[in-house]
């Protein structure tokens, strides 16, 4: 019988609330009128561990790239791009998006739990 990799929750949840923590902080950066680089960070940061709570999730690994996670979830393209300089809010708005868009992904496949951020 193949072996299947059973979705850990506790760890997906673990995450999920690093996504949120991290992007809190980005709000506060941003609201605080930080420099671009430190709300990037956080920004990459939440939209990081969102989705490797989706994988979690999924039962799959989380590689270490960003894009290549989008691309396993099966992300629109335009989702996430860290590569270029924009505004703090920007920065805010897109990793907004992006989280959100996990946790619809997140609220249909485990509707037990919210997936507020």
């Amino acid at each position: 019988m193949p072996a299947t990799l059973d979705p850990q929750p506790a760890q997906r949840d673990l995450l999920w609330e690093r996504c949120r923590n991290s992007l809190g902080i980005a709000r506060l950066l941003a609201h605080e009128g930080r420099p671009e680089p430190l709300v990037a960070t956080a920004c990459h940061s939440a939209v990081e561990a969102a989705l490797r709570a989706a994988l979690e999730h999924a039962g799959a690994r989380y590689e270490g790239d960003v894009l290549v996670a989008l691309a396993r979830l099966e992300a629109p393209c335009d989702l996430w791009d860290s590569s270029e300089p924009r505004p703090r809010s920007q920065w805010l708005d897109d990793a907004q998006r992006a989280v959100g868009w996990v946790s619809d992904r997140l609220r249909r496949e485990a509707p037990e739990r919210t997936w507020g951020f």
